[in-house]
């Protein structure tokens, strides 16, 4: 299908409303007086239909793993006798219903199975902080998701996705580990930040020791930074803090980010997947500041800045493309 329409010269209204007439279409209890409800919808603004395309394009696009699941659970079926596919069909088809309801919720959410099995954990847009028993706190940005292991000897954090900020609580009798498969950082008293997703430990002040399971150990102070690096731990450098903990104040501070990154910001801004349509476009770069609660704003800097077009169906997915 061809995107010809400019998603810019379509209203959010107009958008918002296309929305949920593709929604109310797909029921099968629709009624006649709702289809010319409809009709008369459509005829009212050209940027009506225009808005029903481009819902109907990013529809097209995201339908196939349900498909797919539903053939599937059709094959499993097949081969039986008449009558035991006659009781089994409807059965069949309200199980495939229902996986394919699961499987498009997982898919829109990546995060939703972490967050199911955290102790401490924040779905994306949300952002949460934490006073731990023994006096520690940690500020979960948002898409984050954290399983909490105390003992009487030893304090430990298992990152399950997200990035997190730590003010630890000294105690030289326990040490406290933050593990974020393949980083762990080790500390007895410090503030320092994790971003699972990007392989990076920030330290804002005292220092922690950070490891990446292959013998090698770096040592970082305030204002240093450490990444991991096709496997292998980078030399600390020395970081803006104000920019590379921005997101603690609720700010996502951009320099010359590529696309790739600037996704994943928006990944932990707002919920629903970013689909982005050509590798190449994920090289390009954004500068910018945003608050972190207005992932709009992002979006509309990509087409703004960077001439990109986007398409959406509210809370579920964004189309990115030129």
């Amino acid at each position: 299908m061809a995107l010809a329409p400019d998603p810019r010269d379509i209203s959010d209204k107009a958008a918002r409303e296309a929305t949920e007439w593709f929604v109310r279409l797909g029921n099968p209890a629709i009624t006649d007086e709702d289809r010319r409800a409809y009709e008369r919808w459509l005829a009212a603004d050209r940027a009506h239909a225009d808005a029903m395309e481009e819902v109907r394009g990013l529809w097209d696009r995201l339908e196939e793993p349900a498909a797919l699941l539903a053939a599937e659970q059709e094959i499993r079926i097949s081969g039986a006798g008449t009558q035991a596919r006659s009781f089994w069909r409807p059965i069949a088809i309200a199980a495939t219903i229902v996986l394919a309801a699961a499987a498009a919720l997982v898919w829109r959410d990546q995060g939703l199975i972490d967050r199911m099995f955290a102790d401490y954990a924040t779905a994306p847009g949300e952002r949460r902080e934490l006073l731990l028993a023994d006096g520690s706190h940690i500020y979960l940005d948002g898409d984050t998701a954290l399983v909490q292991s105390f003992t009487a000897s030893s304090r430990a954090i298992t990152m399950l996705r997200g990035r997190a900020w730590f003010d630890v609580s000294p105690d030289p009798s326990r040490p406290f580990l933050v593990h974020a498969d393949p980083l762990e950082t080790r500390v007895l008293g410090t503030a320092f930040g994790v971003d699972r997703d990007s392989g990076s430990v920030t330290v804002e002040h005292g220092s922690v020791a950070v490891s990446a399971g292959q013998g090698e150990e770096a040592r970082l102070t305030g204002s240093e930074r450490v990444s991991l690096v096709g496997g292998r731990l980078s030399a600390p450098e020395k970081i803006e803090l104000d920019v590379a903990l921005g997101w603690r104040r609720g700010l996502i501070i951009l320099d010359s980010a590529p696309l790739g990154v600037v996704i994943d910001e928006l990944s932990h801004m707002a919920p629903g997947r970013i689909i982005v349509s050509d590798a190449e476009l994920r090289k390009l770069t954004l500068s910018g500041v945003f608050q972190a609660d207005d992932p709009d704003a992002v979006i509309e800097a990509m087409r703004t800045a960077l001439g990109l077009k986007t398409l959406s169906v509210p809370g579920f997915a964004t189309l990115v493309y030129r």
